[in-house]
């Protein structure tokens, strides 16, 4: 082959490519010349690979630990020794991979040829691709080499693919110890010259041994080397005519190549992933799943873990990968471009707000979508609970989610936020973007749990709402404060309980709370817990909010569900943005649940637990969750005897004596069936919005068959809320998307293949019929491929700009949590609190107590 119009490349050591000084053996085959040095990670930096295409290294294969490889041998497709045979399954080329032999473009393209000279390809990384499926096949890993460029236009003319075992193994030294050169030793020194000498010794000694401690080494990472055993099995091509073409081949290895199929994964140049199937991983990784499932979601795919062709490592480094891509550009840059897209393409009403500090750093962040801000403002405003959590973010910024409760009972997101602190000053700011998004309309009641500071916050923002403490919290740290009281003293507990619990008003609270400190002196003491319980009753004992909506709760369970289910979504190591969208498929989620309870209120039937039109009544007018709830009600109706207690007063007293929720005490009802007025002392009615079971005793008793309007809630009810569907999932067909479509048929294709390689692998004559018709499909596949590229039309992308952005705030930086750091959790509490140390009483010195004073021996 002429190379007489090729650049000509000096440099020491190689053959001038054209000359006539080649190897034996090659025929006439021009060797590569090398113009990058290639390195590997592996190997220390200075020292140099050797070059396969010099003779300098054909002679410094002589002086090689390893015994010499015959590369001089003509090039010839030879099929190896039957011990690298390969037995695994059929390796397809790629669709861009595209190789030409002997003319028949269709026959190469779909047969897993070795290669050999005078093979060609179109383009390099088809070779690339070619040679790493030949080298899955006989069980090694494909290293990319020394390439050389034109010197003219700078592309690639040559490129060499090599064993990724091709170095000189390193020589080992036995471990031993590095000799330290001290230098000449004198004949003779004087005595005082070597104390002299000595002393100076001991102080840079001394010294060398204080700098030795204040600065440690680094820990140095352990790594796991591949050991290289100087292989020559390679592969080059070189640019001929527009395509690459194969001019030298060595399939000969110098060291055991790997037999089992599955252990081909764990080589370097096998670990990648197919396109397919990282779109499916992304997939994946977007629902927050661990890198753990992944594996066992895919070897279902595959049918045995031992058939996915990558590693649990693999997907873990390309999730890492995405995470990295996805806030390259700075997390919060991406959540405010993410919030602008969201109000622009799917939500008008989307809203969402910042606080930057002075280095533009985000200090606290607010966000509400439209659908929560109309259901808000139409029905929803009546009770929130409000709450922070942890471990949502790796800036461990609290999380701070307003809940609501929706028609059917169910917890809603109705806005949430990020603060840097929870102090006043941010509850101030997030509450302020909360009264912004809903248009000024603050709460009529909200539930919290004891924080100093979102107290005061409420206070000062919401003065007009009714501030509620969680009742549990309470409770829980006086079980923990009051345990052994409680324990000491049997029978307190259960006066306790019903001192708290069944007071049906402020003024009979003060009479049970003054009978019980009478009664147990133990807790009427100035450093007593309950002391400190009764100074603060007025938030959180239930007499004093039974008129009051509060439905359904006396705690902050709404928000500590919610954030429980949220922790399942997130993960505490990811960004903001991972989160943000996290939310929103939560808030999809909830969406979704409440569309299957419209769909059991509106055309599914229950079968009633009584003959009473009443509860027929309220199956119509309610929906379905709360009319479980009115049901569950009024199968207590039974506990009660109804007893006259003049005109239009009743008293219901239990008939056995105890009644679930209500306890052992009578109550009264006042009843007027012609105004339709019905009230009863245990307030109900008010507090969770539908009526006691005291009340539809005396209806069945006065024969009431229906309830009455002031009595049904229009927010218990399908009218709640005006039909809203966003325009973005309104206008949006009920399909799946093409993406979507192409990754499921590439997950069933998988399982059916598997299923198919079980039967075909039974049998060589069943094998060669399933290989037959995959390399028909294959040509035929191609075939469909090219015709459909050409009848695609090209459509001009239209340039659209981007919209005015504000400045690109910056990620915050990482919050310091309440209670102790991390480093505190792990140190010993004598470390952490050291004695106090004792001053002498004779000299007032902290140095020494008095029984070692000296001025006591004066």
């Amino acid at each position: 082959m002429s190379t007489n119009h090729e650049p000509s490349i000096s440099r020491t050591g190689r053959f001038p490519v054209g000359s006539s000084d080649q190897v034996p053996g090659t025929h006439g085959v021009d060797f590569l010349d090398l113009n990058e040095v290639p390195f590997d990670i592996n190997e220390e930096p200075g020292i140099l690979p050797p070059n396969y295409f010099t003779q300098l290294l054909d002679e410094a294969i002589d002086e090689s630990p390893q015994p010499p490889v015959n590369t001089h041998a003509p090039v010839v497709n030879v099929e190896p020794a039957a011990t690298n045979t390969y037995t695994g399954p059929f390796v397809a080329p790629t669709d861009t991979t595209s190789i030409a032999q002997d003319g028949n473009e269709d026959e190469a393209s779909s047969q897993p040829n070795d290669p050999h000279v005078g093979m060609r390809y179109d383009t390099l990384e088809g070779a690339k691709e070619h040679y790493n499926a030949h080298a899955a096949r006989k069980g090694f890993s494909v290293k990319v080499n020394s390439n050389r460029r034109s010197t003219i236009t700078g592309e690639k003319q040559k490129q060499q693919f090599t064993c990724n075992k091709f170095r000189r193994p390193r020589k080992d030294d036995g471990g031993a110890e590095l000799q330290v050169d001290v230098g000449p030793i004198p004949d003779s020194v004087s005595e005082d010259e070597a104390d002299i000498e000595n002393t100076e010794l001991a102080s840079v000694v001394a010294d060398l041994a204080a700098q030795v401690r204040k600065e440690k080494a680094p820990k140095k990472r352990k790594r796991e080397n591949i050991v290289h055993t100087f292989c020559k099995a390679q592969m080059v091509v070189k640019l001929i005519d527009g395509r690459w073409e194969v001019i030298h081949f060595v399939p000969e290895h110098n060291h055991p190549l790997i037999h089992k199929p599955s252990l081909t994964k764990y080589l370097r140049s096998h670990q990648g992933m197919p396109k397919e199937e990282k779109e499916f991983v992304k997939n994946l990784h977007n629902t927050n799943l661990t890198a753990g499932k992944m594996m066992e979601i895919m070897s279902e795919f595959y049918g045995s873990e031992l058939l996915v062709p990558y590693t649990t490592k693999t997907i873990t480094n390309y999730c890492a990968a995405l995470t990295r891509e996805e806030t390259k550009d700075g997390d919060l840059a991406k959540v405010v471009s993410y919030f602008i897209e969201l109000k622009e393409e799917k939500d008008p009403d989307f809203y969402f707000r910042l606080k930057l500090d002075d280095e533009d750093r985000v200090e606290n962040i607010f966000w509400v979508d439209g659908a929560a801000r109309k259901a808000y403002a139409e029905a929803y405003h009546d009770c929130v609970s409000f709450d922070a959590t942890y471990l949502t973010n790796k800036y461990s910024m609290p999380f701070a989610p307003f809940i609501g409760i929706n028609k059917h009972g169910q917890s809603i997101m109705l806005g949430c936020g990020f603060v840097k602190q929870e102090l006043a000053t941010s509850y101030d700011w997030l509450f302020e973007s909360f009264l912004i998004a809903m248009n000024g309309l603050a709460p009529d009641n909200i539930i919290t749990d004891q924080d100093g500071a979102m107290a005061v916050s409420i206070g000062r923002l919401f003065p007009s709402s009714v501030h509620r403490n969680c009742r549990w919290h309470i409770m829980q740290n006086a079980q923990l404060k009051c345990g052994p009281t409680l324990g000491r003293n049997p029978g307190l507990a259960e006066d306790f309980n019903d001192c708290i619990d069944f007071s049906f008003s402020p003024e009979e609270f003060e009479a049970k709370w003054a009978l019980f400190v009478g009664k147990w002196p133990v807790v009427g003491g100035a450093n007593s817990y309950f002391t400190t319980l009764y100074a603060n009753h007025a938030k959180w004992v239930p007499c004093y909010f039974k008129h009051r909506f509060f439905p359904f709760l006396q705690s902050t369970q709404r928000s500590e569900g919610f954030n429980a289910i949220l922790k399942r979504y997130t993960n505490p190591h990811k960004s903001i943005l991972n989160f943000v969208k996290q939310y929103e498929k939560l808030q999809t989620h909830v969406l979704v649940k409440e569309g299957g309870n419209d769909y059991r209120t509106d055309c599914l039937e229950l079968t009633p637990w009584s003959p009473f039109p009443v509860e027929e009544h309220a199956f119509k007018v309610y929906c379905r969750d709360i009319y479980l709830r009115f049901r569950n009600e009024f199968e207590l109706i039974g506990r009660y005897n109804v007893l006259p207690f003049g005109c239009n007063f009743y008293k219901l007293e239990p008939n056995r004596g105890w009644c679930a929720k209500y306890g052992t005490r009578t109550y009264l009802v006042t009843a007027n069936k012609e105004e339709g007025t019905y009230y009863c002392e245990c307030s109900k009615m008010d507090r969770d919005g539908i009526l006691c079971c005291h009340i539809l005793k005396i209806f069945t008793h006065l024969g009431v068959d229906e309830i009455p309007d002031r009595y049904i809630l229009k927010r218990w009810t399908q009218g709640a809320l005006s039909g809203y569907v966003p325009a973005a999932v309104a206008e949006q067909p009920d399909v799946m998307p093409p993406e979507s479509q192409v990754q499921l048929r590439h997950a069933n294709l998988n399982m059916g293949f598997t299923k198919l390689a079980r039967i075909a692998s039974r049998t060589d004559a069943a094998t060669a019929i399933v290989n037959k018709h995959l390399r028909a499909a294959a040509t035929e596949i191609t075939h469909l491929n090219k015709s459909l590229k050409k009848k695609k039309p090209v459509s001009a992308v239209p340039s659209t700009s981007a919209p005015d952005q504000p400045t690109k705030p910056r990620d915050p930086a990482k919050t310091t949590t309440k209670g102790r750091t991390k480093e505190h959790r792990t140190v010993s509490a004598l470390e952490l609190h050291p004695k106090k140390k004792v001053q002498c009483h004779t000299c007032g010195s902290f140095e020494h107590n008095s029984a070692t004073c000296k001025i006591r021996f004066l």
